[in-house]
């Protein structure tokens, strides 16, 4: 079963989207945005949307009068878990190397509401992976035996989740629903997006990411050297997160632009769709070198060249089947070699 034969067979009025929506993180503020438009297509009724900051979601979202939880608040949320039917986790590759405790007690409260208030849970497009911690093991069987459908998004997810629960089904992550959906009302958030960057001509985006100790040195290196090996290149250094949520990663940035300073900086303040139709509007100026998920696949989507980088197992299940022969350069060995070398094949591709 794929998630549109879902969504054409089951209705999803009464449900409560929950996730880790509302954190200002692009790949989850993506998938409610896909989420949120599936669910308007299928003209579901009586939804509402657990959301961490709710002053936050017209910066992030449409509206589509489904209105929101503060999940933050206890009694919101309980409240709202005893009057909806459905409870339905949107996508995400929860139970892997990002696994915390909110996701544990996520996983608890599905079960609980599950079994002892009878309601339907629903896991679309999620992941389960083997990078998870003992306690990512324990919160994916809370929420496997809690679930009333799991579509996972990979074949590592479906193996795990299978072994805990017969209901569950392979597809792929939800934002490929984007190949099929009408963004025409997006136009005006792509416009002002495309605005504050002005792209004329090749330009290359490079997108840092908050990591465990160890990764993100790597990484900040690698693009340090890559901005120096290429100042007469226009540059974008993107921060998928807003920078209230990292304020070290977007002083990073401040600080590489004073190293470069023709680069343009930007963190993320806007609709995802945005990013996502500027890279459709723009596949063959923009090229891409980052390790996010949702950005690696936004680039797929839209034909802008990506550099491979996988730094947990769920982006190695995406490039193992969207990359070239699956090839994928884990992030500990990446070297500015690696990325001098694919930025100059797409700058000079009659040398390559």
């Amino acid at each position: 079963m794929t998630l549109r034969e879902l969504l054409t067979q089951q209705s999803f009025d009464n449900s409560l989207l929950l996730g880790f929506y509302g954190g200002g993180n692009y790949g989850d503020e993506l998938l409610l945005e896909v989420l949120l438009n599936l669910l308007s297509q299928q003209q579901a009724r009586n939804i509402a949307i657990a959301y961490q900051d709710l002053a936050l979601y017209g910066q992030y979202h449409h509206e589509f009068g489904y209105p929101r939880v503060l999940m933050r608040s206890l009694w919101q949320l309980c409240k709202a878990l005893f009057q909806k039917k459905r409870i339905i986790v949107g996508g995400g590759g929860l139970w892997g190397m990002d696994m915390n405790r909110n996701i544990l007690m996520m996983s608890a409260l599905l079960f609980l509401a599950r079994w002892l208030l009878g309601k339907e849970v629903y896991l679309l497009g999620v992941g389960y992976y083997n990078s998870t911690t003992r306690s990512g093991r324990a919160a994916a069987w809370l929420a496997a035996k809690a679930a009333t459908v799991i579509i996972a998004r990979d074949d590592e997810s479906y193996a795990n989740f299978a072994r805990f629960s017969t209901r569950t089904y392979q597809d792929a992550d939800i934002a490929w629903q984007l190949r099929d959906m009408p963004l025409d009302e997006y136009l005006p958030d792509v416009a002002a997006l495309e605005q504050q960057l002005d792209i004329r001509g090749k330009t290359i985006c490079l997108a840092l990411r908050r990591f465990r100790p160890g990764h993100a040195s790597r990484l900040q290196t690698v693009v340090q050297e890559c901005l120096q090996a290429n100042r007469d290149k226009p540059v974008i250094l993107m921060l998928l997160e807003p920078k209230e949520i990292d304020p070290a990663g977007y002083q990073v940035l401040l600080q590489l632009q004073n190293a470069h300073p023709a680069a343009k900086i930007i963190d993320f303040q806007y609709n995802p769709l945005a990013l996502f139709l500027l890279f459709r509007r723009h596949s063959r100026d923009l090229i891409f070198i980052g390790p996010q998920f949702h950005a690696i696949l936004s680039a797929h989507l839209t034909g802008v060249p990506y550099l491979p980088i996988s730094y947990d197992n769920k982006v190695r299940n995406l490039l193992a089947a969207i990359a070239p022969s699956g090839f994928q350069i884990p992030i500990q060995s990446l070297t500015a070699a690696d990325t001098q070398v694919f930025i100059n094949n797409l700058y000079n591709p009659a040398s390559a």
